[in-house]
Parts: structure tokens; C-alpha cells; sequence
């Protein structure tokens, strides 16, 4: 994942989506499709499925008109950003980078994200291309 500011490539990161399969139409299986996303919010201290630092992302239709839902950049951490003890809340490695479809950052790379972007400036839009 990249973030390009006028044509320019300020930082980029390691990111996975989805669970192996390639199928952007499989709901929370596969890749975020491509195309252009809404960024909505974005806290370090979600409390949901999702814990800690998250940036909310747009819904989107599918090609074959699937509806890709509840849409984040996150990683796996506490809802306070740090590791905790059960899976989902803990980067143990490479297998950490599946999704249900979302873009999966590791702990520093989203905290130096959030901090990248509090000091240029949040998008408005994410564009995928793969």
C-alpha cells in the first residue's frame, strides 16, 4: 500500500487482503476490489471485531454486484494499540497479513500511517489497483 501525494510516493507499506482466495467478489474472503473508496473515519482505539487503529473505507459493489462491506485499513492489536494474548489481537507473522477483505497493516506500519497522515493531512479517497 502506498501513499502518493501529488504524484508522489511518500511511503509504502506491506499490506494483505483477503483470505487466499483472489475473488474480489467473495464476500470476507477475498481482495479488496479495485476502484475508488470513500475514507470515512479513522480512531486508535476501535473496540469491535476490529481493535485499536483503524480508517474506515467506503462500501463497495462488486462486478458481479456482491456488495463488499464493512471496509478498513487495520492491523491486529488491543483496542489501546498494543499486543495482546488472544489471536486476533497479537501479529505473530507473514499469516497475519489475511483479511475477511479489508487492507491489513502490521502494528508499526499503521501507527507510522496514522502518524504520517495527522502530519500531511487525511484522505478523502483511496484508490485500489492490483
Amino acid at each position: 500500500m502506498s501513499v502518493i501525494r501529488g504524484g508522489q510516493t511518500v511511503v509504502t507499506y506491506r499490506a494483505g487482503s483477503g483470505k487466499g482466495s483472489k475473488d474480489a467478489c467473495a464476500k470476507n474472503q477475498g481482495w479488496l476490489p479495485n476502484g475508488d473508496y470513500s475514507v470515512g473515519g479513522h480512531t486508535k482505539t476501535k473496540d469491535g471485531v476490529i481493535k485499536g487503529y483503524a480508517i474506515e473505507l467506503s462500501n463497495k459493489k462488486c462486478t458481479n454486484g456482491t456488495w463488499r462491506t464493512e471496509l478498513f485499513i487495520h492491523s491486529e492489536m488491543t483496542r489501546g494499540g498494543g499486543q495482546g494474548i488472544p489471536e486476533g489481537q497479537r501479529w505473530d507473522g507473514l499469516g497475519d497479513y489475511k483479511s475477511e477483505g479489508c487492507i491489513k497493516l502490521q502494528p508499526d506500519d499503521i501507527r507510522n500511517l496514522f502518524e504520517r497522515l495527522e502530519r500531511i493531512g487525511w484522505p478523502k479517497s483511496l484508490q485500489v489497483v492490483s
